[in-house]
């Protein structure tokens, strides 16, 4: 199975605004895009994308989505921020073992979960900026320390690709 990580673009501030309500900037929305942008020109398939119910995940999510109508956008509890890697590795078990799977979360959670899937711990310190895209092979079952880190795209690199 793949699993494909891909951080929100840019959100307004938290200020006066629910954590869970913020909304993409135009530069988040304009990530987005470029995201999306750089899915087609890798010729990236997915079997399913899963999103953050939080609004900036889900937006980002859509505008990715766009470009694969045959593929249902699910929204999932098991990635927002704060939550555990292991709940997400558990329900991740009933897709296929040739899953190609999207997942659009936050911070701090996609780091802890590929930190997880490739070293069994929270050893290893990555940083995935606003709207990078990760990708991460797993085996079955899908346990700590079984994933392999395969590539890893900044923002920048994605927006140089788009050029």
């Amino acid at each position: 199975m793949r699993l494909y990580f891909l951080r929100h673009g840019d959100a307004e501030l938290g200020g006066s605004v629910n954590d869970s309500d913020r909304n993409l900037t135009s530069e988040g929305i304009a990530e987005a895009e470029c995201a999306a942008g750089s899915v087609r020109l890798l010729k990236l398939t997915f079997t399913a994308i899963l999103s953050s119910p939080l609004d900036r995940a889900r937006q980002t999510a859509a505008i990715v989505a766009k470009q694969y109508p045959a593929v249902q956008l699910q929204v999932f509890e098991h990635i927002s921020p704060t939550s555990d890697p292991q709940n997400l590795f558990r329900e991740l078990h009933s897709f296929p073992r040739d899953g190609r799977i999207l997942l659009v979360s936050h911070e701090p959670f996609i780091s802890h979960c590929i930190a997880s899937l490739i070293s069994g711990g929270g050893q290893p310190r990555i940083s995935i900026k606003k709207a990078s895209l990760a990708c991460v092979e797993v085996g079955s079952p899908i346990q700590r320390g079984a994933g392999i880190l395969l590539w890893l795209l900044t923002t920048e690199q994605m927006k140089l690709m788009s050029r």
